[in-house]
């Protein structure tokens, strides 16, 4: 039920476009883009920061959490693989 257009670059869940703020798109691209592989914390802070930015190793936890709580009664789900990262899981 959750949906990526490649052309617009916009997510919709259940038909209705999700709000998201730009680094929770691009973390949310990153996990889509890859689905069913594991995504390091590394490979989202690349994707999210440019090399200028001081990167808080703990903002990918809240991007990360923030997007559970939008995909909350989806069938699409974020794992935490301990010590390697996230992978998108979709629940049949």
């Amino acid at each position: 039920d959750l949906v990526f257009d490649t052309n617009t670059r916009l997510f919709s869940l259940g038909g209705e476009q999700l709000s998201l703020t730009p680094r929770e798109h691009a973390v949310l691209e990153q996990l889509v883009v890859k689905a069913g592989r594991t995504v390091s914390k590394a490979a989202l802070s690349t994707a999210i920061y440019d090399f200028e930015t001081d990167a808080d190793p703990s903002a990918i936890e809240i991007y990360v959490h923030r997007l559970r709580k939008k995909l909350e009664g989806s069938r699409v789900q974020i794992a935490t693989l301990r010590g390697l990262g996230y992978l998108l899981r979709h629940e049949d």
